[in-house]
């Protein structure tokens, strides 16, 4: 009887025993459970604080990104004006390049016409002369030669005895050209054309001229040269020394 109410206790105890150990390891699990899940929640914190600080800096890289993005945008803008104003200083230079070398060229070409028609002078062939220094003085109004191109005009014409045009082109260089350095020459040079036209109403005008040569270039070669040709021409209008006239008296 004995041994039967053993067994039964014998197996509640050992059932109560595993239970217990059950128990224990189940509380054991369940202490690591938690242990895991505060460990978890920690970490989840320190992710969330790590997301909060990445978006923190992905907005601060999208202001910075924002901020050069405009930056960039002025460089851009600043080197298309550098782009512009280049290409405008270069179309410049190219345009004062293209202009000087315009500027050369027809300069070349004034000076050689110039020196064919004064070759031509040079030959004596006057006729061709002075087509060649009209064709200069109409091409180049304003060349450099411009007034020795009249000059030599006047003197071809005065040459084949045209006087009536070479006084044309010597009163051009009077008027037009005050300080030519032959003025003195041209002056009497006039005054002949007038003179051998031939045409008493000139006669003023070319002593006019010749007495302007003695008075302005008084002592000079030219003032010689006009004092003889008013000898010559108007012998009438010779201004006579008073003492010589009273030496006559006298005799």
């Amino acid at each position: 009887m004995k041994n039967k109410l053993i067994i039964p206790l014998l197996l509640v105890f050992t059932s109560c025993m595993a239970t217990q150990n059950d128990m224990l390891v189940l509380q054991s699990q369940i202490d690591d459970l938690n242990s895991n899940i505060y460990t978890l929640k920690k970490n989840q914190a320190d992710l969330s604080l790590k997301i909060d600080d990445l978006n923190k800096n992905l907005t601060a890289f999208s202001e910075n990104t924002l901020g050069l993005s405009t930056e960039m945008s002025k460089l851009s803008s600043k080197i298309d004006d550098y782009g512009n104003l280049t290409d405008k200083k270069i179309n410049q230079i190219g345009k004062a390049v293209s202009q000087k070398n315009d500027k050369d060229d027809s300069y070349s070409k004034e000076a050689d016409l110039f020196y064919k028609s004064l070759s031509l002078y040079s030959s004596k062939k006057y006729e061709q002369s002075i087509e060649s220094f009209k064709e200069y003085i109409l091409t180049y109004p304003k060349g450099q030669n411009i007034d020795w191109a009249y000059y030599y005009t006047a003197e071809s014409l005065f040459e084949i005895k045209n006087y009536k045009e070479s006084a044309i082109f010597y009163a051009k260089i009077i008027s037009n050209f005050p300080a030519f350095e032959k003025t003195a020459y041209v002056r009497i040079k006039y005054s002949l054309s007038l003179i051998r036209l031939k045409d008493k109403t000139k006669n003023d005008e070319a002593l006019t001229y010749l007495k302007s040569v003695e008075r302005d270039f008084h002592g000079s070669f030219e003032a010689q040269t006009a004092k003889q040709l008013i000898e010559e021409y108007f012998p009438k209008n010779i201004t006579k020394n008073p003492k010589t006239q009273t030496v006559k008296k006298q005799k």
